[in-house]
C-alpha cells in the first residue's frame, strides 16, 4: 500500500498574521489619536476654564468698592496668564437733565499662549458710579 497521509492545518498561515498585525497597528493607531485629542481637548477646557476664573475674580474688585475710572490698565496672574481691562464711560442718556450716575463698560481680556497658539478670553459687563466719587 502506498502512504498517502494528509498534512492538517494546526494554526495560522504567516499571511494570515501579517494581515491581522496589520489591522491591530491601525486601531491601535487611531485609537491613540483619539486619546492624544481628548486629552489636549481637556488641557484647552481647563485653561480656558481657569482663565475665566482669573478675569471673573479680577472683575469683581470693582464691585467691592473700587473707584471705577474710565482707562487701560493691565498685568500678569502668573507666568502664563496676562491681563487687559479697558473702562469707558458711557455717554449720558439726556444732555438736558444730566445723570446722577455715571455708567461705564468694561471689557477684560485674559490672554496665555498654549504650544504656538495665543489663545484668548473676553468678558464685558456694565458698572455705575455715582458723579464725583
Amino acid at each position: 500500500m502506498a502512504n498517502t497521509s494528509k498534512f492538517k492545518q494546526n494554526g495560522f498561515t504567516l499571511l494570515e498574521t501579517l494581515v491581522a498585525l496589520a489591522v491591530l497597528a491601525v486601531a491601535l493607531g487611531v485609537i491613540y489619536q483619539i486619546f492624544g485629542t481628548s486629552l489636549r481637548n481637556m488641557q484647552y477646557s481647563r485653561d480656558y476654564s481657569y482663565a475665566q476664573m482669573l478675569a471673573e475674580s479680577k472683575l469683581s474688585e470693582l464691585s467691592k468698592g473700587v473707584p471705577v475710572k474710565a482707562g487701560t490698565w493691565g498685568g500678569d496672574f502668573n507666568n502664563k496668564y496676562s491681563w487687559v481691562m479697558d473702562i469707558a464711560q458711557l455717554p449720558a442718556v439726556s444732555e438736558e437733565e444730566g445723570d446722577a450716575v455715571d455708567k461705564y463698560r468694561v471689557d477684560f481680556v485674559v490672554s496665555w499662549s498654549t504650544g504656538n497658539n495665543q489663545r484668548t478670553i473676553s468678558l464685558q459687563t456694565y458698572r455705575l458710579a455715582v458723579e464725583g466719587l
